[in-house]
């Protein structure tokens, strides 16, 4: 637990009777700590103040998803809460999850949503240092603002992405098949992938499961608005998809074609984003450097474009 204190202002006695002895200061407490189950009012409705836009539901919605996921005990399940004199006065969620891979087991955080009452914005900072204390724990922050780019960066998060793609895939390489999630693609896929994927589709994304012979995999689009005109025009949005995951031995580039063939036909969508470090010459398409950049730090970063139950599934478009 961390707290703070401040002294309020003693009261001043006069009169010809001896003035009382002076009460200690009261000691106005600040503290940080786990949100519980029981906070959650609370915590949704400080999230509301900070971001005007994005309703309860979305809110309730993404929180209920993040809640089906299972966790070890003893690892916060949404993140932490900052208390003034009992006061929830600040929020930060902070989204865990199991990742097993070739590294082993460890836990990756999307630092996602936070807001702190302007009155103890100054106190912001205890907040984020409480959240990034487990050194072994690899955060990642999917969504920052651009005022904190330079923030991130003095405090050792690297670049995961430093643009994105906006691809063409009927314009890529014809091979293989890509169909839609179903009971009989996703057996193709490992148990664990297909957990993965079938979760994602729940979430609301779009699920391909890509074929060629003997070789598969899943590929998962999330639904959003394009930006496509920058200046004046940066109001001008084009219904598209962002993918957000990929199966991490996909040839990406040989499937483009079947998967293109697969959204213009059934979606009537002629393209998609994805994250990238750098331009990928063998994908068709325009690269928009410094676009949506994402940061990481701690042993096990993902890889550019691996946005699985981070905030951007988790809670949609």
């Amino acid at each position: 637990m961390l707290a703070l204190s401040e002294s309020h202002e003693v009261p001043v006695f006069s009169g010809s009777d001896p003035a009382p002895a002076a009460p200690k200061p009261e000691r106005a407490k600040t503290r940080c700590r786990i949100i519980e189950e029981s906070d959650l009012d609370a915590v949704i409705g400080l999230l509301r103040a900070g971001f005007a836009d994005r309703s309860e539901a979305y809110w309730r919605n993404g929180l209920a998803h993040h809640r089906a996921q299972p966790l070890p005990d003893g690892v916060p399940r949404y993140g932490y809460l900052m208390e003034r004199d009992g006061e929830a006065v600040g929020v930060l969620l902070a989204l865990y999850r199991v990742i097993e891979d070739e590294a082993g087991t460890h836990l990756r955080c999307n630092l996602s949503s936070w807001y702190v009452k302007p009155e103890y914005r100054s106190l912001g900072t205890l907040l984020d240092g409480f959240a990034m204390r487990d050194r072994s724990v690899t955060y990642v922050n999917v969504s920052p603002a651009p005022q904190t780019w330079a923030m991130h960066k003095a405090r050792g998060f690297k670049t995961i992405c430093a643009g994105q793609m906006l691809a063409v895939p009927l314009l890529g390489r014809h091979r293989g098949r890509a169909r839609a999630v179903s009971p009989a693609t996703l057996a193709l896929l490992p148990p664990a992938e297909a957990r993965l994927v079938a979760d994602h589709v729940s979430y609301g994304c779009l699920g391909l499961v890509w074929s060629h012979g003997p070789v598969a995999g899943a590929l998962l689009f999330q639904r959003r608005a394009i930006k496509v005109l920058p200046g004046r025009f940066a109001w001008l949005r084009f219904p598209g998809l962002q993918l957000v995951y990929h199966s991490p031995n996909l040839d990406l580039a040989a499937c483009l074609g079947a998967v293109g063939r697969h959204l213009m036909l059934r979606r009537g969508m002629p393209w998609f984003v994805l994250d990238a470090l750098e331009r990928c010459a063998d994908i068709p398409g325009r690269y928009f450097p410094g676009r949506a950049p994402k940061f990481a730090r701690g042993p096990n970063p993902p890889v550019a474009g691996d946005l699985s139950y981070t905030e951007i599934v988790l809670f949609g478009a």
